[in-house]
């Protein structure tokens, strides 16, 4: 060739690439006096040679270059569409895989093979590492030894250009069940598709997923109203969205009837015909008969018998499941050996291969990324109205709970109540003001954190499965951020709303806004804060049911050290305190209402040794102002790195 060649997925492309991966201008080629040379365009998904992203190469002959999930060979000066030569077959090729993790074998030698259009099943009691060969063929482990190969590449060398190429669906469901069918698949292709794809274009691509596995007519249908079988087909639309040629499925007839166990295979069945390679874990044995090949595992991951359904009775010598399962679990090492004498190995395994540092998988933009999860996340707490009127009710029951405090003059009276003089102290009941800050503090405390604490756990399935394919753990994170920070700090201003319409208003106070202004910053900014709390709660846990111990001790061990409910004098403990931000944020509302004028002997309490303890920075300046607000915000970038850091090693 001469000159220049445009490639792209739109007709005005010199070679147009009719993939959904492809940016509308993905690449160019140019002809040089040295060669070909292929250059990236900016390109969402990438492009890549010989398997490794490059954003400039020059071509030699049998390069295999990919855009999307298309591929094309240099051959005799120009571009060729198709495979290379040694990948003529195509499928996937498992070529005795090991796994060995802290001295405990969990695979022994596993190999077999899987051609397009085939339905492998992968079976064997519990402990054979069915999910671990699953995972580990899908590149989402590193096998010990052992090589896994998916149209003649390496899948744990190459797995950033092949990863489109290979769906996963996990046991768990992957999806917002408080979302309809289309909505959760419009979000999973904005965060899976290239920014670029019209959303006309999307929506063809979700219309053609959807008729492929017979959902269509569900399209509008809330997920949670969806039956078994239909929510794991909605499972797999999410994967179909990339055109994968591979799919695997972990479990998905687990928890169903037999009739819906039977629904699931049979659309299996369907999707291996349409020429993908299809491997699902199962524990069902009712149709395997609809499986062109299964694969018995036993105990330690050891191959008890890999072929077609139809050879089981002449290689076990039963067709009775039961007692095969029985034999496999009781002599493990005994069916592996009964399985190698009848199919020796020719080789040996091939060497695992050598790994770096973990392949860094192409992501589209943080920008784009948040904004789709802040949008989803938007949608997801309004879909839910349960959920919304309790998160609207919160703050206004917190609000009227200021009704049992004593006292009717609030947060101090005007200078005309009869009696009042410059410099006196302005309320007539100076430990309402305080009890008053101590239920704001508390609630705002409390809402925060009840807001975000089931958050991360709940969906965290649902977040691996889309780090796995691109989504940025910060991107995620600060879209959660920015949704319930503006959550908490709308509760905030009505819990204040109804507090200052049943008290009178602070008149003394803040620094540099009005007080009531000023007592409003000090709670949303402790409740925002809050939600961080929540938030770490949640990436450190495993399930939802463990969330409820740390919320209550957090929340009741900062009523006891916020510093309003009573003072605190021993040796160290008032200092105990500084570490949670109920304190700060009781500073911060203090200091918004003038607390040392109100009631001068709030801040200042005597200590069993005679000697005085101070809360010195309840007073409203600059400096103590800034002390205050700079701990919490201190307080809020260090929860920020922990759940970061959370969401960046959590691996399933």
């Amino acid at each position: 060739m001469s000159g220049t060649q445009s490639i792209g997925r739109t007709p005005d492309n010199d070679i147009v690439v009719s993939d959904v991966l492809a940016s509308r201008h993905h690449a160019k080629l140019s002809s040089t006096p040295q060669g070909l040379l292929l250059e990236d365009l900016g390109s969402v998904n990438g492009t890549f040679v010989n398997g490794q992203r490059v954003m400039a190469h020059r071509l030699t002959d049998n390069d295999v270059v990919t855009i999307g999930n298309s591929d094309f060979v240099m051959s005799g000066g120009s571009l060729v569409r198709g495979r290379s030569q040694t990948d003529v077959a195509g499928g996937v090729q498992v070529d005795g895989v090991s796994l060995t993790i802290d001295g405990k074998t969990l695979l022994n030698d596993i190999s077999f093979d899987a051609a397009p259009g085939t339905l492998t099943a992968i079976i064997g009691p519990s402990g054979a590492g069915k999910s671990t060969i699953s995972k580990i063929v899908a590149g989402l482990g590193n096998p010990t030894v052992g090589v896994v190969t998916f149209e003649g590449r390496g899948v744990h060398t190459e797995y950033e250009a092949l990863r489109t190429r290979i769906g996963m669906v996990p046991q768990d469901d992957v999806l917002h069940r408080k979302l309809t069918l289309r909505q959760a698949l419009r979000y999973a292709a904005e965060l899976r598709l290239p920014s670029d794809l019209s959303t006309a274009d999307r929506d063809q691509v979700i219309d053609g997923v959807l008729s492929e596995l017979q959902l269509t007519e569900h399209v509008d249908t809330r997920i949670d109203k969806l039956s078994g079988g239909q929510r794991k087909r909605a499972s797999v639309a999410m994967e179909l969205l990339t055109g994968p040629s591979l799919l695997i499925l972990d479990e998905p007839t687990s928890g169903l009837d037999p009739a819906l166990d039977r629904q699931v295979m049979q659309t299996l069945r369907r999707l291996a015909d349409a020429g993908r390679v299809v491997l699902v874990v199962t524990h069902s044995l009712t149709y395997l008969n609809l499986c062109d090949q299964v694969l018995l595992l036993a105990p330690g991951g050891k191959t008890a018998f890999c072929g077609s359904p139809k050879d089981v009775g002449s290689e076990l010598g039963t067709t009775d499941w039961a007692e095969i399962f029985a034999f496999t679990a009781d002599q493990p090492d005994l069916a592996w050996h009964n399985y190698r004498q009848r199919h020796p190995r020719t080789s040996a395994p091939g060497l695992a291969p050598r790994i770096g540092p973990p392949v860094k998988v192409h992501q589209a933009s943080s920008g784009r990324q948040t904004s789709t999860v802040f949008r989803r996340q938007l949608r997801l707490i309004l879909a839910d109205r349960g959920y919304l009127i309790f998160l609207l009710l919160l703050p206004v029951v917190l609000g009227l709970l200021t009704l049992v405090i004593p006292g009717s003059t609030g947060f101090g009276i005007s200078s005309s109540e009869p009696g009042w003089e410059p410099g006196s102290t302005i309320s007539k009941d100076p430990v309402e003001a305080v009890q008053l800050l101590v239920v704001l503090v508390i609630g705002a405390a409390f809402m925060g954190a009840a807001l975000t604490v089931r958050d991360l756990v709940g969906e965290r399935p649902i977040f691996e499965r889309e780090r796995a394919v691109g989504l940025r753990p910060g991107a995620y994170l600060a879209a959660k951020v920015v949704v319930f920070f503006l959550l908490t700090s709308v509760q905030s201003a009505i819990m204040l709303g109804i507090t200052y319409g049943l008290r009178d208003i602070p008149e003394y106070g803040g620094v540099f806004l009005p007080p009531a202004a000023a007592l409003f910053i000090a709670i949303a900014v402790l409740a925002c804060v809050s939600t961080l709390v929540g938030l770490a709660i949640s990436s450190l846990v495993r399930s939802n049911e463990q969330t409820m111990p740390p919320l209550v001790i957090v929340v009741m061990v900062q009523l006891v050290f916020c510093g309003g409910l009573f003072p605190i004098s021993a040796a160290g403990a008032a200092q105990l305190g500084w570490i949670f931000p109920a304190y700060w944020g009781y500073t911060a509302a203090a200091q918004a209402v003038d607390i040392p004028r109100i009631n001068p002997e709030a801040s200042q309490v005597k200590a069993a040794q005679g000697k005085s303890m101070e809360y010195p920075w309840w007073e409203p300046t600059a400096g103590h102002m800034a002390l205050a607000y700079g701990v919490l915000a201190l307080m809020a970038v260090l929860l920020v790195a922990l759940i970061y850091s959370r969401l960046r090693l959590r691996r399933r």
